[in-house]
């Protein structure tokens, strides 16, 4: 009985141990942590315990038994059992008499590749996934994850702006381009497709409705108004309107080509004044000059040009535009869609060029209308039809001002002329005018075309006007004068005459000081070929073909005559005034 008790006993000792074994692989398959023989052992007391049979045997046979059962448990395992070959962890101090299991500690790196796994969102299907940071879908690549690639969604495909002149067609989104640029189409210096402008390009004048009664070659008054509507383009500019426009000019007004004066406005009703700037501020008024004795179309401008530069020299007319003179630039005209000329659009002789108020009655421009005596300072006006009124009242308060300033200038002893010159006439404009018009042949400005100007009434400014009679050019623009001798000092001029006389120190003192700036032959040759590079070869061109006719050839002389001029009469210039020192 003994017997049978005690293979009884080893047979539940095996099964006890394999459930053990069993129990511990599955712990450590989770945990990563080996098994020890003292902790299976361990468990195997733990069962032992629990299956003890009562089956009457003595206490002797049991106690017999129990010390079978310890000689086991002290590390002889039953033959039939597998022998575990996990090794012992060293610092394990578990002893035989535990009755649990403690699992060994896991290291620093473990716990960081846990915690790393623990920081992965998890799906719904509990798989670990991507943080994901996506990028913007752009043309060609929908939205991205930045980190594992994933998209979403569809790429955006490109947003194509039409080709242009310059530029071929482009995304809006991303820039890409694909194809040519169209290219420009330029017609009349205007491209047709972008409206860019050639850098031969001209401004433009259009005119559309009758103009025949002032574009007749015959026709010569200045009193038929025509009306019209108008479009001006300039580079980035363009404006329109209606207009009012009428034949300019005193001899020019028998020329083929005739000047014209325009007025802008609004609309057809002619009630409100259109305002067009076109670099001197908004205004309304224009003259549109033909220059019709000059092919070069740059006497009058070029030289208003240096007569300005002279006035600022010595802050002359610094409320003006212009200091006082007029300025103009090329443009071309054309009418109901024809070409009709090349013209300058220039300041005109109003009050807006000596940036004066209509309003003030002091403010006055006159111009000296022909060659007779109250012109020439030779006899006193009694009206106002020698010293025509261009800005301020036309009335007989006027008129005695004139009076006032022809009369000191013809009546006044030398000694009364020099101590009171400052009361009637500005002295630095005056001695401008007189050196401006011996160095530039200004046959035509001793008298008749000159302007005077006064703020107050009282002192008047000499300015310069309508100057394309200049440079040794003849009047009609069909020969030359014979500037190898003689000089041009308006001696027809009582004023003249006086200003020479007593004042050649001060006259000699500042032509010196002009010929080494303003009048150098550097700064004048400079300023017309500025000016002829402003013209495309085309649109002269265009007027050649139009006006240059055997009924009415065009005359004038080009930019190297002036420079001929500049080297045969500033010596002789030079020479005289130096004897005035």
């Amino acid at each position: 009985m003994k017997k049978l008790l005690a293979i009884l006993l080893a047979v539940m000792l095996v099964i006890s141990c394999c459930s053990c074994a069993a129990d511990n692989s599955d712990k450590q398959s989770s945990t990563n942590e080996p098994v020890t023989s003292t902790q299976t052992d361990a468990n195997v007391d733990n069962d032992d315990a629990g299956d003890i049979i009562d089956d009457g045997n003595t206490n002797e046979d049991v106690a017999s038994d129990e010390a079978s059962s310890e000689e086991n448990s002290s590390g002889d395992k039953p033959n039939n059992s597998k022998p575990d070959t996990t090794k012992p962890d060293k610092d394990d101090n578990t002893s035989s008499e535990d009755t649990t299991t403690k699992p060994e500690k896991p290291s620093d790196k473990d716990e960081q590749e846990e915690e790393k796994e623990d920081e992965k969102p998890v799906s719904s299907a509990g798989d670990a996934t991507c943080s994901h940071t996506y990028k913007k879908a752009t043309c060609t690549k929908p939205k991205t994850c930045s980190k594992c690639g994933k998209t979403i969604g569809s790429k955006l495909g490109h947003s194509y702006k039409e080709a242009t002149c310059t530029r071929p067609k482009t995304c809006t989104v991303c820039g890409t381009m694909s194809g040519n640029a169209l290219g420009h189409n330029y017609v009349l210096g205007e491209c047709t497709i972008c409206k860019d402008y050639s850098k031969s390009y001209c401004p433009k004048l259009y005119f559309t409705g009758d103009m025949s009664k002032i574009t007749d070659p015959k026709q010569t008054s200045k009193k038929i108004e025509c009306d019209i509507n108008f479009e001006y383009r300039s580079r980035g500019q363009t404006v329109d309107g209606a207009a009012k426009i009428k034949i300019q000019g005193t001899s020019s007004t028998q020329y083929a080509k005739k000047n014209y004066t325009i007025t802008l406005y609004d609309d057809s009703n002619y009630s409100s004044k259109k305002k067009l700037d076109v670099g001197w501020g908004a205004q309304s008024k224009y003259c549109l000059k033909a220059n019709w004795i000059d092919k070069t179309h740059s006497r009058n401008v070029v030289t208003a040009k240096l007569g300005a530069q002279m006035q600022a020299k010595y802050g002359l007319f610094n409320v003006a535009p212009h200091n006082g003179t007029v300025d103009g630039f090329p443009v071309e005209i054309y009418i109901n869609g024809e070409f009709h000329g090349l013209y300058t659009m220039n300041i005109p002789k109003d009050e807006w060029m000596f940036g004066m108020d209509k309003n003030n009655p002091n403010h006055i421009v006159i111009c000296g209308e022909n060659w007779n005596d109250p012109v020439l300072f030779k006899s006193i006006p009694t009206d106002l039809k020698d010293w025509t009124v261009e800005a301020g009242p036309e009335d007989d308060a006027t008129l005695q001002k004139v009076q006032r300033l022809v009369k000191f200038v013809k009546d006044s002893s030398d000694a009364e002329f020099k101590a009171n010159f400052n009361q009637y006439l500005n002295f630095d404009s005056t001695i401008n005018y007189y050196i401006m018009m011996n160095c530039a042949w200004l046959s035509d400005n001793a008298g008749k075309n000159m302007l005077l100007a006064t703020y107050d009434g009282k002192v008047w400014y000499p300015t310069l006007y309508d100057l394309d009679t200049s440079w040794g050019t003849h009047w009609k623009g069909t020969s030359l004068y014979n500037y190898s001798s003689g000089v041009v000092n308006g001696s027809n001029s009582l004023l003249w005459q006086r200003i020479e006389k007593l004042y050649k120190k001060e006259i000699a003192a500042r032509y010196f000081e002009l010929r080494q700036s303003v009048l150098s032959k550097e700064n004048i040759m400079a300023e017309f070929n500025n000016f002829k590079a402003s013209i495309p070869k085309e649109v002269l061109d265009r007027e050649t073909a139009k006006w240059n006719t055997a009924e009415h050839p065009i005359p004038g002389y080009d930019i190297s005559q002036i420079e001929e001029y500049i080297n045969i009469v500033f010596p002789r210039l030079d020479n005289r005034f130096s004897g005035w020192k």
